[in-house]
């Protein structure tokens, strides 16, 4: 019974070195992997410290040379991976009294990572990181070509991002490659004159640049171009759509078109789930606008036309995203189509045109430094008149009219205007023509009318104005 009692207490001291063994184990391989990577990331900066300084550079990199941008190497059963980067460095110290420098490639920076597989974690991780900085010899030599400083920083905050590979790619699709430095910025010199398109690598990082950027550059002969770009994490809208009198899912086809004050996504159209639902996926990925709101606006056959900014409902989303990544989801209520408008086009004679286009336009009006101005003007629909003269349209109710009779800066409201053509008879445009409110079609001093009548005036006869 006592030699059972001491070989189990034996055992358990035995078993409580063993984590410490494996500790050690692990710690001696790690130790040998990482004096492995550093001995290949030194060797290959001695390489690069070895070449002319004309040679350092990368494959199809800028500045162009003749080291592999990533080359892997298997050594004792371990593969490792060895990405060189290497990129020009403007130093300010010698600038003119103005801020530039006509020869802004004063010298290049290498860097050197090893990455290999964790050996027991299995995760690939950085096992190495080596830079220097490798200057000519004697007086800086003047690059034939044009130059381009790429800068990249975080959309919301404005941050610089380090890291960032960044794509030039000529008009025949030949490619540099370059990573931005600690300054958000990546130095393209000796570029021969030509447009050149800027295309930032946000696949990996889960990214996404500006919609509206301007990626595409025109370089010219001894001049420094910039190409500054915005890249963020991305927001999500989901968008549920239901009929606003049964509230009834919407499975029909919708466009949907996405805007700010100063940027316009292209429509798409979709198609909802039997919930009425249009899945974040579908709307794509959305720019996190700060200090600026989305408007949405929807189109769906049977329905009038929505629009987010005009919607009345106090709790409805206002447009705006808390910060990158997030996501929304909201449900918007469409109103059944019905006829609410229509236009009389009629001659000098008070005679019925048929045959005449009507084309009608929501006009938007704000109110800024005491005036009301025109902010947005959209063609919603388009008619020709029937054998009374009449073109019939079902129209929304105009936002915020009657207007305002005591306006206050940055207010806002809609009315409708009319354009009119028929051969022979000079084209008529009048703005602010007519409101509809609630369903009716109101002349904008407030009174109900039957139809808004224009009249044409002949090309050959100069007769009476329009109504």
């Amino acid at each position: 019974m006592e030699l059972l009692i001491a070989l189990t207490l034996l055992l358990l001291v035995a078993l409580s070195f063993i984590p410490m063994f494996v500790f050690i184990s692990e710690a001696s391989q790690n130790n040998r992997v990482r004096l492995i990577a550093q001995k290949l990331a030194s060797s290959r900066i001695e390489e690069i410290r070895a070449l002319p300084y004309d040679q350092v550079g990368t494959i199809e990199g800028n500045p162009k040379g003749v080291i592999p941008q990533e080359e892997k190497v298997e050594i004792e059963g371990i593969e490792f991976t060895v990405k060189t980067r290497i990129w020009w460095v403007d130093d300010p110290s010698d600038n003119d009294a103005s801020g530039d420098d006509p020869m802004p490639y004063d010298y290049k920076r290498v860097q050197v990572t090893v990455t290999s597989p964790s050996l027991f974690a299995g995760e690939v991780v950085k096992t190495a990181d080596i830079s220097t900085l490798v200057a000519m010899e004697g007086e800086d030599r003047v690059l034939d070509g044009g130059n381009l400083l790429v800068t990249v920083q975080r959309g919301w905050d404005q941050a610089v991002v380090e890291g960032m590979k960044i794509d030039l790619v000529d008009e025949d699709g030949a490619k540099k490659t370059g990573w931005t430095d600690d300054n958000g910025q990546v130095l393209f010199a000796g570029l021969e004159e030509g447009k050149y398109n800027v295309e930032p690598d946000v696949g990996i990082s889960g990214m996404m640049v500006k919609p509206d950027a301007e990626t595409e550059v025109n370089v010219i002969e001894g001049r420094k171009q910039t190409c500054d770009l915005e890249v963020e994490y991305p927001c999500f809208l989901e968008i549920k759509l239901v009929d606003r009198e049964t509230k009834n899912p919407i499975t029909d086809e919708a466009e949907i078109t996405l805007t700010t004050s100063d940027m316009k996504l292209p429509s798409k159209r979709c198609k909802p789930d039997s919930d009425g639902v249009i899945s974040s996926e579908k709307i794509g990925k959305l720019w996190p606008v700060r200090g600026n709101a989305y408007d949405v606006l929807v189109s769906v056959d049977g329905y009038f036309p929505y629009r987010l900014q005009n919607d009345p409902d106090p709790d409805q989303w206002d447009g705006t995203f808390n910060g990158p990544g997030e996501e929304k989801s909201i449900t918007i209520g469409l109103t059944p189509a019905s006829d609410t408008a229509s236009v009389t086009v009629v001659d000098a004679n008070n005679n019925k045109l048929e045959g005449a286009t009507v084309k009608v336009y929501e006009h938007e009006f704000i109110y800024q430094e005491g005036n009301w101005v025109t902010l947005s003007y959209s063609q919603v629909a388009s008619k020709t008149t029937d054998t009374n003269g009449t073109a019939v349209f079902a129209l929304r109710d105009n936002y915020n009219v009657p207007k305002p009779t005591m306006p206050k800066e940055g207010d806002r409201y809609t009315s409708y205007s009319v354009s009119v053509s028929k051969v022979g008879f000079k084209d008529k445009e009048i703005d602010d023509a007519f409101w509809v409110i609630n369903g009716k079609q109101m002349s904008t001093n407030g009174n109900e009318i039957e139809t808004y009548t224009v009249q044409l005036e002949s090309k050959h006869i100069h007769s009476a104005t329009g109504v």
